[in-house]
């Protein structure tokens, strides 16, 4: 009995501790809006997201060498399969941010919030716990209060293009889930990265001019966005996902627009007003009521 209470303990800081990086995560993931505003100035996005997931991927090639030369066959598979659906999440998304506005974007792409907990409970047959249903819901509130301010939502190929990348980001999420708790989950992050930098810069050298010559600064933010954002961001996600649930992950993906208001806030003057309070406040509170305790409502088949 004391052995399993233990265990159980260990279970949960292991939880803890895998929303603690999770959220850590999305933080450093939200930056990548302040450098990429600067660097899309010079750059095309392929080209951007190109040299931005190939530097990553060279620096954890360095780092996690002796790991990489023994990954197996699985890990190559899988990590393969989430880079595809990644970069179809951000080529869906910055298409989408070119025909629409960025709060409309934002808003749509974080239906996520929904999507994962309903495609997740399809998979495995069962309903999410009551608490998982409001909160999800309480949350995409939240991303509304503080992205839509007052805006209108009209249906067009814009719109639909935030819809497929939401789409796409809860099949990034769900595969994460199942792949990260039987792989290793960092060698996961890698092989995504190199794939998502791969497939970006051939559809660079495609549709725009990848190898002409950028000035100092706009190489500094590559740099900024592969290290920071890209080798920290993705790489940790499948080791924060191997101890949290796919609809946790899901409801913490409204942490994104929340951390963007409060960055904007401080770095670019923006003004986050009632509706970003009330809907931060929101966020918060879904997210805490998501992890009280609660059985989930069982489907019989």
């Amino acid at each position: 009995m004391k052995g399993k209470s233990g265990g159980q303990e260990k279970m949960e800081l292991n939880e803890k501790t895998g929303k603690i990086l999770l959220f850590t995560v999305l933080a450093l993931r939200s930056t990548s809006l302040l450098f990429s505003t600067l660097g899309l100035a010079a750059m095309g996005p392929f080209t951007l997201l190109g040299y931005r997931f190939l530097l990553a991927f060279a620096v954890l090639v360095i780092i996690f060498w002796k790991r990489l030369k023994s990954i197996d066959r699985s890990v190559l598979i899988h990590g393969t399969v989430m880079g595809i659906l990644f970069f179809l999440t951000m080529t869906c998304e910055t298409f989408g941010l070119k025909m629409t506005n960025s709060s409309t974007t934002a808003f749509l792409e974080n239906t996520a919030v929904v999507l994962v907990p309903i495609a997740d409970g399809l998979l495995v047959r069962r309903f999410p716990g009551k608490s998982v249903i409001i909160s999800s819901l309480f949350a995409l509130a939240g991303v509304g209060f503080i992205t839509l301010k007052g805006g209108h939502l009209e249906f067009s190929t814009g719109v639909m293009l935030d819809l497929l990348a939401a789409v796409f980001y809860t099949s990034v999420v769900i595969t994460t889930d199942r792949y990260s708790k039987t792989d290793d989950a960092p060698m996961l992050g890698v092989i995504q990265i190199g794939v998502i930098g791969i497939l970006s810069m051939v559809f660079a050298f495609v549709t725009e001019d990848p190898i002409r010559s950028f000035s100092t600064n706009v190489w500094i933010m590559v740099a900024c966005l592969a290290l920071i954002c890209t080798c920290l961001g993705f790489t940790l996600q499948p080791v924060a996902q191997k101890h949290v649930s796919a609809t946790i992950a899901g409801l913490y993906c409204a942490c994104y627009p929340l951390i963007t208001a409060i960055l904007g806030a401080i770095f670019l003057g923006e003004r986050i007003g009632w509706n970003g309070v009330i809907g931060g406040a929101m966020i918060i509170g879904a997210m805490i009521a998501a992890s009280l305790p609660g059985k989930p409502m069982k489907k019989e088949c």
